[in-house]
């Protein structure tokens, strides 16, 4: 298939209606316990989030969505390339992108979490420089496994 008609945008705070709509399904494909309230909630009240969303034509195909939580720590919240795209490099493009927004933002540290269902994301985090710093299990019986990167400044 190749990536060579894939684009990709960078866009701060909301999202247009439609493209915003299109998130939410993409977002409800990709993951079986997707629940679209929480999403959001979160999506609509967290400051300054950032979302990389990647295309085919206008296609929406791909997203990496994060935000800030201290002073010098970038959450990379959630993301997700449609089953259709993957093993592309898609899913290293958003990250490299949000990696390098999160750079010239000033943050010092990208932070996320994953569980080990996702075994393609934990992978993807490992490669891409991540350790992993913390393994809890959340209010909901979820075990999440923490990863923390240290960002280098341009």
């Amino acid at each position: 298939m190749g990536n060579v008609n894939i684009s990709y945008n960078i866009f701060e705070g909301d999202l247009s209606n439609n493209l915003f709509t299109e998130l939410l399904h993409l977002y409800n494909q990709l993951f079986e316990d997707a629940d679209l309230e929480f999403f959001k909630t979160r999506f609509t009240t967290q400051a300054n989030i950032c979302s990389v969303l990647a295309f085919k034509k206008t296609q929406l195909i791909g997203f990496k969505i994060g935000y800030p939580i201290e002073n010098n720590t970038f959450y990379s919240w959630i993301g997700g390339v449609n089953s259709e795209f993957r093993n592309i490099g898609i899913g290293k493009q958003l990250a490299t992108l949000q990696e390098n927004y999160a750079i010239q933002k000033g943050f010092s540290v990208l932070k996320t979490k994953s569980m080990n269902r996702f075994k393609p994301m934990m992978i993807l985090n490992l490669k891409n420089g991540f350790n992993i710093t913390k393994v809890y299990t959340n209010t909901k019986g979820q075990t999440k496994i923490v990863f923390e990167k240290q960002l280098k400044q341009l």
